[in-house]
């Protein structure tokens, strides 16, 4: 059994001496000097100081008996609880310094809009420059929010209620955001919310069941803009009249046979290439090691540009290109959706309306195309591996699918199997 006992280092009178700690245990004999401990070795008797309420400092609120004692029950904790050990030294100072040294305990506001820097900051190895990006837009969209009702920018995470969800959503479908930007900042809000509850922050009960999902969205949610295999060959014949704009259509053709995000496949390079048969990269968002099929349509490209793709170019001009590039190959069918234009207020919001399709044309339309063309061809699990989506209910929400399109689906696989 685990003892613990004190001794003093020297027995030189009338000079003080550091107290040392002694932890015996079978075939272990641990002795460590207590350099905040002192004792003047007449005023010391079988391992503890002989007058009762000596302390070292005047301005000590325990005294030497109190913290020796409160270190052995400490120490013996602390061993008992242990499995296993590598350094024992190091481990014994680690639990004196727990006595001596103990951590300041950070309190962190309560208040959400606050707190948001705080999270990206305890978070900023572990997720991804385009999450930090949304997390400091939500924070915006926040401020703006209590600005919007006149009241200074403090929201408490325990009156984060449903008055408090339902006010939101008003807010921001008054000022024309998109449901899904609605329901994906408040799924943010609800993932920092119990964050901070494990640092002892008060959430409202409400906040947690919050139920976020399609069935939200309103009746008249436009169909998902996607570009179809006989579109993308009218967009490959297309003759373009600037460099600039047949760079841009490449990089196009590639997203939409490649089903990567603008921020993955604007980044390919030849070095990428494995066996030729494969483009090897780490996602962007997940930080997931990819291997993905180099396809014919993609090689193409590469062949035409000498083994090469095509030049570099930002997020930014390829989603102005791609658009003049599909006018420019007759894209021209007139279809509901969403699409960008400045305010009133000069704000820019996703307007619904009925536009020419090229006018909706942006740089997620390629991996909205890859797995919407490819759904029907291919297996399910093999196009969610390209595009990284990790259940068959997500994929089948992003490339649009209705509960009724499935069934009717099903119902005509069932039918060609003869049941």
């Amino acid at each position: 059994m685990a003892k613990v006992s004190f001794f003093l280092r020297t027995t030189v009178k009338n000079k003080p001496s550091n107290i040392c700690i002694r932890l015996r245990d079978k075939d272990l004999d641990l002795r460590l000097a207590l350099s905040e401990l002192k004792c003047l070795p007449d005023e010391w008797k079988n391992g503890k100081c002989k007058v009762a309420s000596k302390k070292v400092f005047d301005t000590d609120t325990e005294s030497i008996n109190t913290k020796l004692s409160k270190i052995e029950s400490h120490v013996l904790q602390k061993y008992s609880d242990q499995n296993t050990i590598l350094n024992y030294k190091v481990w014994l100072q680690s639990c004196l310094d727990e006595i001596f040294k103990p951590k300041v305990k950070t309190i962190y506001s309560s208040n959400l809009i606050e707190f948001i820097d705080t999270y990206l900051e305890i978070k900023k190895n572990t997720i991804s420059k385009r999450t930090n990006y949304k997390i400091k837009v939500l924070k915006t969209m926040l401020i703006n929010y209590c600005t919007y009702h006149k009241k200074a920018p403090i929201i408490e995470f325990k009156n984060l209620d449903n008055y408090f969800k339902d006010d939101f959503e008003r807010y921001c479908l008054n000022i024309n955001y998109k449901h899904e930007t609605i329901y994906s900042k408040l799924t943010d809000i609800k993932v920092i919310s119990k964050f901070a509850n494990n640092y002892d922050i008060e959430n409202h009960p409400h906040t947690k069941e919050w139920k976020l999902g399609v069935s939200k969205f309103k009746k008249d949610k436009p169909k998902h803009i996607y570009l179809s295999f006989e579109e993308l060959e009218n967009i490959k014949n297309s003759e373009q009249p600037h460099d600039y704009l047949d760079n841009a259509k490449d990089w196009l053709i590639i997203a939409c046979f490649t089903g990567q995000r603008v921020g993955d496949f604007l980044k390919f390079e030849k070095s990428m290439i494995v066996e030729n048969k494969y483009i090897e990269f780490k996602q962007e968002k997940t930080g997931k090691l990819m291997q993905i099929p180099l396809l014919k349509e993609v090689k193409k490209i590469l062949d035409k540009r000498n083994g090469e793709f095509p030049r570099k170019i930002s997020d930014v001009k390829f989603n102005k290109y791609i658009k003049i590039v599909c006018k420019n190959a007759q894209i021209l069918e007139v279809v509901y959706g969403l699409k960008s234009q400045v305010l009133e207020n000069k704000t820019k919001r996703g307007v619904l309306g009925y536009y020419p399709k090229y006018e909706l044309v942006a740089s997620h339309i390629g991996r909205r195309s890859f797995a919407t063309n490819f759904h029907t061809l291919t297996a399910t699990v093999d196009i969610m591996y390209v595009t990284g989506h990790s259940t068959e209910k997500q994929f089948l929400v992003y490339i649009g699918k209705t509960e009724k399109e499935m069934a009717v689906r099903t119902a005509n696989s069932f039918a060609k199997i003869g049941f």
